[in-house]
């Protein structure tokens, strides 16, 4: 109680509610709390200017895959997941200090986690038979995860490790951690929500993606938000991507093969 007496600056102009020291929105009304703003640009302030390599090195190495041929098989595609994840722990040490609370499962609530977990399985499966059957419909074309992975041992596990884990977890401590905050240092918290959100569904490269990855970071950056935690999104965002790698294996009547793992 103390060290939070000690850390308020004053209280808002607007809604009079008490705001600290660091921040320079009021969380309440989303005021800015400084008389005279300041322009932010990446050569002024230091949150930005890592934004913006942070940024700008995981959307580079997402153009070279999907604008080259060199990663046309697992074989490469495993090290660019690597690549990835040593991006994403580098700057998440640099923010250590700011990421460490919110790796922890703050607020627990089962019948919440049910929820995000329910809701993920329905999105999913909504998503997945609509692009299904407007690829067949206007493009005559299927699309399948597995046949990229079933050349490989253990095709299915392959496939939730590459595309349910190392997603949901390296992602989610990217945008919904490290950039996160970052961006509430510089923005009130309701817009680092929507920018993340924009920046998370710019980075997966596809235009009709963002009719659901909007929407989709828009919503586990509110749970981040609101819990000040990264793990419910984490969840939504496992349980998301396992739903659509479990209806690709059951559409290549992979299903069987898969549960007798």
């Amino acid at each position: 109680m103390v060290e939070e007496a000690y850390q308020v600056q004053s209280s808002c102009d607007e809604c009079e509610v008490n705001v600290l020291d660091h921040q320079r929105f009021c969380p309440n009304c989303g005021a800015h709390l400084s008389a005279e703003p300041v322009t932010i640009n990446i050569f002024n302030h230091s949150s930005l200017r890592q934004l913006f390599f942070f940024y700008f090195s995981y959307l580079f190495v997402c153009l070279l895959v999907k604008y080259t041929t060199w990663f046309d098989s697992y074989d490469e595609m495993f090290w660019i997941e690597i690549v990835l994840a040593v991006i994403t722990l580098r700057f998440a040490w640099l923010n250590r200090t700011e990421l460490r609370p919110v790796l922890k499962f703050n607020n627990f609530r089962w019948y919440l986690l049910i929820g995000v977990i329910g809701l993920a399985v329905g999105a999913s499966s909504v998503i997945s038979y609509s692009v299904q059957e407007v690829n067949v419909t206007f493009f005559n074309s299927e699309v399948s995860y597995y046949k990229a992975y079933r050349l490989y041992y253990f095709p299915a596990l392959l496939m939730i490790y590459s595309i349910a884990l190392m997603p949901a977890i390296f992602e989610e401590i990217t945008f919904r951690g490290v950039m996160y905050n970052l961006t509430a240092s510089f923005l009130d918290e309701r817009l680092a929500v929507i920018v993340t959100a924009f920046l998370f569904a710019i980075m997966h490269l596809s235009l009709i993606s963002l009719i659901w990855l909007l929407p989709f970071g828009i919503f586990i950056g509110h749970l981040r938000r609101k819990y000040n935690t990264i793990w419910y999104g984490v969840v939504f965002h496992f349980m998301f991507n396992f739903t659509a790698v479990f209806i690709d294996l059951y559409r290549q009547g992979e299903v069987p093969s898969f549960i007798s793992f």
